[in-house]
C-alpha cells in the first residue's frame, strides 16, 4: 500500500509539472527523429561507402532553435521563411510571458510543397486538425498533424488566388506569386488582330472576353501567411493546451498571418490581403452563431478566416474586450458549456455592435523591436537524394496509417495506404544502406498491423546500427504484436522478451518519446494495467508534445484507474472539448460524460 501511495505522490509531482506549468520540447526534424527546441542538427543515420558518389537533391533543410523547414524551392525564400518563423516564436513568447522559459517540446517540422496542385496530389487527410469549414473559395493549402513525436505542418511554396466570384471570361490561374508578394504583377494578355480586306486590323470582342477576366473578384493569398497562421495555432496548443473554441484558434492564427519582419523588429495585426473584398462579398457573421457553435456546421452564412480575424482582432487589441476574452477562455478551459462561457462576454447584442463597428482606423497593428540575436539565422544544408526520399514518406505517415472504419472513403484510403507502403518498401530496397529507410518502413509496417514485415525491417536497421534506439523500439513492438498471437501459456514470457528491447532503447536514449510510448502500449496491447513507471513515461511524452491528443487520452485513462479524478479531467478536457475532431475525442468525451463521471467517482 505504501508503494502505491508513493507512486501516486510521484504522479502528482509529474502532474504539477505538466498541468501547472506550460512546458515545451524541442521539435525534431522528423527526417530522422524528433529534436527538442533549442537543440540542433538533424542527423540521418546510415552507412555509406566512401567511394560512392553522393547524389544531392533539390531539397534543402533549414533549422533554427524552434523549427525545422524543408523546401524544394528557392534557398533565399527558405531562409526567410525559417528565420521569420523563429522571429514569430520569439514574438509569441514575449506576448505570452515565455521568453527564456525552459523548453522541452519537440520542434515543429514544416514542409513546403510546390503549388496547389502538387499539395493536393499528396491527399494529406486531416485527422487531428481541420481547416474551416470555410467557403470553397478559401482553398485548403495547410496540413497540420499534432503527432506524439512532434507536430508536423505542410503548406505550399506558391501563393494561391482566392476567387470569391469567378470570371465570365478567362479563368484566373490558381497559383499566384511565390512568397509574400501582396501585389503580384499584372498579367499581360495579348489578342491577335484580324486583318480585313482593306488591310485594317479588327478585333473579335468575344475573343477578348474569353482572354480577360471579367467581373471577377479575386486576390492573392501569399504562401507564407498560411505557414505563419498554422505556426501560431500550434504555438498556442503546444505551450498553453486547453479546450479552445475553433474560431478563436483560427482567428489567433490569422492575427499573425500578416506578420512583417525585419532584422530587429516584428509587426503583426495588419488586415489580411483581400479583407475588404471578403467582408463586402460575404457580409458579417452573427456572433450568436459563433458562440453557440453553429458556424461549425458550414450551413447558412459563410464563415471565413477573415471573419475569425476580425473577431479575435477586436478581442485581442481592445482594452475593454480583452479581459472578457480571458474570462471566456478560462470558462471553457474549466469545462463550462458554451452558453455559460459566452456569458463572460456580456450582452450578445453589445458584442455584435462592437464587431459591426470594428473597421477603418480602429483596425490597429503592433510593432515590437528586439535584438537581432534573439532570432538567430537558420542553418541550411542540401539533402541527398536518399534523404529527400524520406520527406514525403514521413509527411504522409499520419495521413496514411489510420483509415475510416467504414463508408465510401475507406477503400480509397486503403488503396492510398497500400501504395504508400509499397513506395517505402521500394525505397528500402533502392537505398539499403540508409538506416532511416528501414526505420520508416518498420514504423509503417508495425502501425498498420504487419509485425512480421516490421520485425524484418527493424532487424535490417539493427544489423547496420546495433544501438539505433528506434530500431530496437520497433523490434520490441513487432514482437509484442506477435506475442499476442501465441497461446496464453506462452504469452507472458513472449511479452517480457519483447519489452527487453524497448527497455534497452529507453536506457540508450531516456528522452526518446518513441520508447516511452511503446513501453506503455505493450501493456495496453496485452490488456494489462501499466505499471507506474510506464505512466510516468506518458507524462514525459506530454511534456514533449503537449498538443498531441493520443498521449493525453492514454494518461487520462490511467489517472482514472488510479482515482486521480481532478488530474484526469484537466488532462482530458483539451481533447474532449478541444477545437478539432480527433479519433481520440469521442473516448475522452465519454470519460467526461455523466456516465464517465460515475466511473471517475469510483
Amino acid at each position: 500500500m505504501l508503494e502505491v501511495m508513493r507512486g501516486f505522490k510521484q504522479m502528482k509531482r509529474w502532474l504539477l509539472l505538466i498541468l501547472g506549468v506550460a512546458v515545451s520540447v524541442p521539435a525534431q526534424a522528423q527526417l530522422a527523429a524528433p529534436v527538442k527546441n533549442g537543440d540542433s542538427t538533424i542527423v540521418v543515420t546510415g552507412n555509406r561507402n566512401r567511394e560512392t558518389k553522393v547524389e544531392l537533391s533539390e531539397w534543402r533543410m533549414a533549422e533554427t532553435p524552434h523549427v525545422v523547414v524543408f523546401s524544394q524551392g528557392d534557398e533565399t525564400a527558405l531562409r526567410r521563411t525559417a528565420h521569420n518563423l523563429e522571429k514569430l516564436h520569439f514574438l509569441l513568447s514575449v506576448l505570452h510571458g515565455r521568453v527564456d522559459q525552459p523548453d522541452e517540446t519537440i520542434k515543429i517540422a514544416v514542409t513546403m510543397i510546390g503549388d496547389v496542385a502538387a499539395f493536393e496530389q499528396l491527399r494529406l487527410t486531416d485527422l487531428r486538425w481541420q481547416y474551416g469549414p470555410f467557403p470553397q473559395a478559401f482553398e485548403k493549402t495547410i496540413y497540420y498533424d499534432p503527432r506524439d513525436e512532434g507536430s508536423v505542418l505542410a503548406t505550399t511554396e506558391e501563393g494561391v488566388n482566392l476567387v470569391l466570384q469567378p470570371s465570365v471570361g478567362r479563368k484566373t490561374n490558381r497559383n499566384c506569386t511565390r512568397g509574400r508578394d501582396r501585389n503580384p504583377p499584372i498579367v499581360d494578355y495579348y489578342v491577335s488582330p484580324r486583318v480585313t480586306a482593306t488591310g485594317q486590323p479588327t478585333y473579335d470582342v468575344n475573343q477578348i472576353l474569353e482572354q480577360l477576366p471579367v467581373n471577377e473578384i479575386a486576390f492573392c493569398q501569399w504562401a507564407e501567411s498560411r505557414v505563419y497562421a498554422a505556426f501560431a495555432q500550434n504555438y498556442l496548443m503546444t505551450y498553453f493546451p486547453a479546450a479552445y473554441p475553433r474560431w478563436y484558434l483560427q482567428g489567433f492564427g490569422e492575427l499573425f498571418a500578416t506578420m512583417e519582419a525585419g532584422d530587429d523588429f516584428v509587426e503583426y495585426g495588419h488586415p489580411p490581403p483581400g479583407y475588404a473584398k471578403v467582408m463586402h462579398h460575404y457580409g458579417l457573421y452573427p456572433v450568436t452563431h459563433i458562440l453557440d457553435g453553429r458556424y461549425l456546421s458550414g450551413k447558412g452564412r459563410a464563415w471565413t478566416p477573415y471573419h475569425a480575424w476580425r473577431l479575435v482582432h477586436l478581442l485581442y487589441f481592445s482594452e475593454e474586450w480583452k479581459p472578457r476574452l480571458h474570462d471566456y477562455l478560462n470558462a471553457l478551459a474549466r469545462g463550462d458549456d458554451l452558453p455559460t462561457a459566452a456569458s463572460a462576454l456580456g450582452d450578445p447584442s453589445q458584442f455584435q455592435s462592437a464587431v459591426t463597428a470594428y473597421r477603418g482606423r480602429k483596425l490597429q497593428a503592433e510593432k515590437m523591436a528586439f535584438p537581432a540575436n534573439r532570432a538567430p539565422e537558420p542553418s541550411i544544408r542540401r539533402l541527398t537524394r536518399a534523404e529527400a526520399g524520406l520527406i514525403r514518406g514521413r509527411l504522409e505517415l499520419g495521413a496514411r496509417i489510420e483509415v475510416p472504419d467504414a463508408g465510401p472513403d475507406r477503400e480509397k484510403a486503403l488503396a492510398r495506404r497500400s501504395a504508400w507502403i509499397d513506395r517505402l518498401r521500394d525505397n528500402a530496397t533502392r537505398f539499403p544502406t540508409l538506416t532511416e529507410n528501414h526505420l520508416l518502413l518498420a514504423e509503417a509496417e508495425c502501425r498498420t498491423g504487419n509485425p512480421e514485415a516490421c520485425l524484418e525491417a527493424a532487424e535490417r536497421a539493427i544489423a547496420q546500427s546495433p544501438t539505433e534506439t528506434r530500431a530496437l523500439v520497433w523490434k520490441g513492438t513487432a514482437l509484442t504484436q506477435l506475442a499476442m498471437r501465441t497461446p496464453a501459456a506462452e504469452r507472458r514470457q513472449r511479452l517480457a522478451d519483447a519489452r527487453r528491447f524497448i527497455v534497452r532503447a529507453n536506457r540508450l536514449d531516456p528522452e526518446s518519446s518513441l520508447a516511452l510510448i511503446a513501453y506503455h502500449d505493450s501493456f495496453a496491447t496485452a490488456g494489462e494495467q501499466a505499471p507506474d513507471v510506464a505512466v510516468e513515461g506518458l507524462y514525459k511524452i506530454i511534456q514533449s508534445a503537449p498538443a498531441a491528443p493520443g498521449p493525453r487520452l492514454k494518461l487520462g485513462e490511467e489517472l482514472i484507474a488510479r482515482d486521480l479524478r481532478d488530474e484526469a479531467r484537466r488532462m482530458l478536457l483539451p481533447v474532449a472539448k478541444g477545437a478539432f475532431a480527433t479519433p481520440e475525442q469521442p473516448a475522452a468525451a465519454a470519460l467526461l460524460s455523466p456516465a464517465g463521471a460515475t466511473e471517475l467517482g469510483r
